[in-house]
C-alpha cells in the first residue's frame, strides 16, 4: 500500500479496533452496567450498616441480586456475546429493577424522600439510552410503579409534589433522549461522510502513488535512454576522434605516396634513358674492349631501378610482376637482409629442407611480407630471442602449396589482439612508433596472389605466422633467365612509336631500330594519328606511353585500331597500375604492358612474342 493510504489507514485503526457485535449503544450502557453494579455493591454495604434488623435482609438480597444482574450485563457486553439491539431493552430492565430496589426501599423505610433518586435514575436513562421510544416507556413505566407507592408512604400533598417532579424529570429525560438520538444521528451522517470522504482520500492518495509511481518509472527509463543515448554519442565521438585520426593518418601516407610515385615515375624516365643508352653502347663495343665500366654502371642502374621499387612498395602503388622463383632460395638469399631488420640480439635461422619449391608471384612484395613479419618478431622480442623461417612443401586444403613458416619467442598475445591483427591502422605499439599497417598489408598482398595468412599465438609463447601460396609447376612457369635469350630478337615489321618525353623517345626508337625494325616516331597522340591516316605502309605495332598531355595511350590505341584493325599495341609507363586506373579507368584485360625502365632484351623478345603472336608474360595483371 502507498505510504499515505496507509497513514490513513493507521488513523482509523483505533475506530476499528472494537470488537465485533459490540458498537453503539452497547458501547454507552457497558458503563453504566459496571457503575450500577458497583453502585448496588455499596448500597448493599451501606444497607448492612444502617438499616435496621428485618429491613436490613431484605434490602441486602435486592442489593446483591441487583448488582450481580448489572455486573452480568457488562461481562456479556465486554465479551461480545450481546448485539445492538439487546442494548435497549437491557438498559430498560437494569432502570426497572434499579427502580425497584429504591421502591422497595421507600415503602419500607415509609420514606418518600427516595422519590429523589427515582429522578437521578431518570437522569441516568436520559444520558444512556438514544431512542426516544425507549425512554418514554421507561418514564412512564417508572411514574406509573412510583405513584402508589408514595400515595402509600405520603400524604397526598406530598406524593402530588414527588410526582410533579418525577414527570418534569421524565420530560427532561425524554428531550435528553431525542437531544441525544438527533446528535447521534448527525454524528453517524458525518461519521459516514468522513469515511466516504476518507475513502476518496485514499483512493486518490493510492491513484496519486500510481502515477507518481508510473512518472517515476517513466522517468528512469527516459534517464537510462538518455544515458543510453549519452554512452552512444560519447562513444560515437570516441569513434569520430579515432576515425579522423586514421584519416590523417591515411592521407599523410597517401600524401607519401604520392611523393614515392611521383618521384619513382620522374626516376623511371631517366634511367630508361640512361640504362637504354647502357645497355646499346655495350651491345656497340668491339669484341676485346673494356666492358667493366659500363657493366658497373648497368648494375648501379639496376639498383636505382630496385630503389624505386621500394618507393612504390611504400606508396603500396607498385606493379604486380608475377614470376616464377624458387621460394626457399628466396628466402635464403634475403636472410642477411632480413638479420639486418632484427638487430644483433635476435639469432636468425633459416631452414629450407627442400628445394624446388616455385610459387608464381611477385619476389619484390614477397620480400617485403617477410620484411614486415620479421619485423613484428623483434617488435615482441625486446629483450632479444630467436626467429625461425622455415619454407616447406605442404598440403593445404588439399592444395600443394608452399608454406613460409615465421616463428619467434616474444611476449605472444591474447585471443582479442589476434582477432584484431589484419585490421588496419591496429597496432599495439605506443602512439608515434607503428604505422598499424605493416600486416594489414602482408594480408593483402597474399590474399592478392591467392594464398593466405594464419597466425598462432598465446601470452608468453611467442607467435607462429604461416604464408601459404599455391605451389606451382617448375616447367610451366619457370623464371626465364634472360642471360639465356637469344642475343638477337630482330624483326622488320613497321613500328609506330608515340612518346611525349624526348630522351626517352629517343632511346626507344634507337632501340628498335636497332632490333631491325622500321620506326615512326610521334611525340603525342594526334601525331600519331596524323601517321596512321596518312602512310600507305602497314603499321604492325603501336609502341605507346600511357599518360600523355590531350590523349592517353589507351584512347590512343582505340582511334588507331579502327583505323588499323589488326594493328599490335604495347604500352609503355613509368606511372604506377593503380594510378594508371584511377586517370584511365580499368585496364582491359590481356592488356601489353611493359613498366620501365624496361630491359633491352626482355623488351625485345616481348615486342617478338606480341608480333607473333606469342603467349606474352607482361608486367600488368589486369
Amino acid at each position: 500500500m502507498p505510504q499515505s493510504a496507509e497513514l490513513i489507514r493507521r488513523r482509523e485503526q483505533p475506530s476499528e479496533a472494537a470488537p465485533s457485535g459490540r458498537s453503539g449503544a452497547l458501547e454507552t450502557l457497558r458503563p453504566m452496567a459496571a457503575i450500577a453494579a458497583i453502585t448496588m455493591f455499596g448500597f448493599l454495604l451501606y444497607n448492612f450498616v444502617d438499616f435496621p434488623p428485618g429491613i436490613r435482609e431484605t434490602m441486602m438480597v435486592h442489593d446483591a441480586v441487583t448488582s450481580i444482574a448489572c455486573a452480568l450485563v457488562w461481562w456479556c457486553i465486554r465479551q461480545g456475546r450481546l448485539r445492538e439491539a439487546h442494548a435497549h431493552p437491557l438498559a430498560t430492565a437494569m432502570i426497572l429493577l434499579i427502580a425497584s430496589n429504591i421502591l422497595l426501599a421507600m415503602w419500607l423505610l415509609r420514606i418518600p424522600l427516595h422519590a429523589l433518586y427515582i429522578c437521578i435514575l431518570l437522569v441516568g436513562a436520559g444520558a444512556g439510552m438514544t431512542v426516544v421510544g425507549w425512554g418514554v416507556a421507561v418514564a412512564v413505566i417508572l411514574l406509573i410503579v412510583t405513584a402508589p407507592v408514595l400515595l402509600l408512604v405520603a400524604d397526598l400533598p406530598t406524593a402530588v409534589r414527588f410526582l410533579a417532579m418525577i414527570t418534569t424529570t421524565s420530560v427532561i429525560t425524554i428531550a435528553l433522549i431525542a437531544l441525544r438520538a438527533r446528535n447521534l444521528r448527525e454524528l453517524a451522517l458525518f461519521t459516514a461522510l468522513d469515511r466516504e470522504q476518507r475513502q476518496a482520500l485514499n483512493d486518490a492518495l493510492a491513484d496519486l502513488d500510481a502515477k507518481v509511481a508510473q512518472r517515476t518509472a517513466e522517468l528512469q527509463t527516459a534517464n537510462a535512454a538518455l544515458q543510453t543515448q549519452m554512452d552512444e554519442r560519447a562513444r560515437a565521438e570516441r569513434e569520430a576522434r579515432v576515425l579522423g585520426e586514421q584519416l590523417l593518418h591515411a592521407q599523410r601516407l597517401e600524401s607519401l605516396g604520392r611523393l614515392a610515385g611521383g618521384v619513382a615515375h620522374d626516376f623511371n624516365n631517366l634511367l630508361t634513358v640512361i640504362d637504354g643508352n647502357l645497355h646499346l653502347t655495350l651491345e656497340e663495343l668491339p669484341d676485346g674492349a673494356d666492358r667493366e665500366p659500363l657493366e658497373d654502371a648497368i648494375g648501379a642502374s639496376e639498383r636505382a631501378t630496385l630503389l624505386t621499387k621500394q618507393l612504390l612498395a611504400f606508396g603500396r602503388k607498385q606493379v604486380i610482376e608475377r614470376v616464377s622463383f624458387d621460394a626457399g632460395k628466396r628466402v635464403e638469399d634475403v636472410a642477411r637482409m632480413l638479420q639486418r631488420v632484427l638487430g644483433e640480439r635476435i639469432a636468425l635461422d633459416v631452414s629450407v629442407q627442400e628445394r624446388d619449391l616455385w610459387v608464381n608471384a611477385d619476389p619484390n612484395q614477397i620480400e617485403q611480407v617477410l620484411m614486415n613479419l620479421t619485423a613484428n618478431a623483434r617488435d615482441a622480442m625486446p629483450n632479444g630471442g630467436s626467429c625461425f623461417v622455415d619454407v616447406s612443401r605442404v598440403r593445404h586444403d588439399g592444395i600443394p602449396s608452399i608454406r613460409i613458416r615465421v616463428r619467434d619467442t616474444g611476449v605472444g598475445m591474447d585471443e582479442a589482439t589476434k582477432r584484431r591483427l589484419f585490421e588496419p591502422f591496429f597496432t599495439t605499439k605506443k602512439p608515434g612508433e607503428g604505422t598499424g599497417l605493416g600486416l594489414a598489408t602482408a594480408y593483402g598482398v597474399i590474399q592478392q596472389h591467392g594464398g593466405s595468412i594464419t597466425i598462432e599465438s598465446s601470452p608468453g609463447e611467442g607467435a607462429v605466422v604461416d604464408v601459404l601460396l599455391p605451389e606451382v609447376d617448375r616447367t610451366g612457369h619457370a623464371v626465364t633467365d634472360h642471360s639465356m635469350l637469344p642475343t638477337e630478337q630482330t624483326g622488320t615489321e613497321t613500328v609506330l612509336l608515340v612518346e611525349d618525353e624526348d630522351a626517352v623517345r629517343r632511346v626507344a626508337e634507337r632501340f628498335l631500330r636497332r632490333q631491325g625494325y622500321k620506326v615512326f616516331v610521334a611525340s603525342g597522340g594526334a601525331e600519331a594519328l596524323e601517321i596512321a591516316e596518312k602512310t600507305s605502309e602497314p603499321l604492325h605495332l603501336l609502341f605507346t606511353d600511357v599518360m600523355m598531355p590531350g590523349m592517353n595511350g589507351f584512347e590512343l590505341a582505340g582511334r588507331v585500331r579502327a583505323l588499323r584493325p589488326h594493328i599490335k599495341v604495347m604500352f609503355v609507363s613509368g606511372y604506377t597500375g593503380d594510378y594508371l586506373v584511377t586517370q584511365t579507368g580499368e585496364l582491359p584485360t590481356g592488356t601489353n604492358f611493359v613498366y620501365i625502365p624496361y630491359e633491352t632484351r626482355r623488351t625485345a623478345r616481348m615486342i617478338r612474342d606480341i608480333l607473333d603472336e606469342r603467349e606474352v608474360r607482361t608486367d600488368f595483371v589486369a
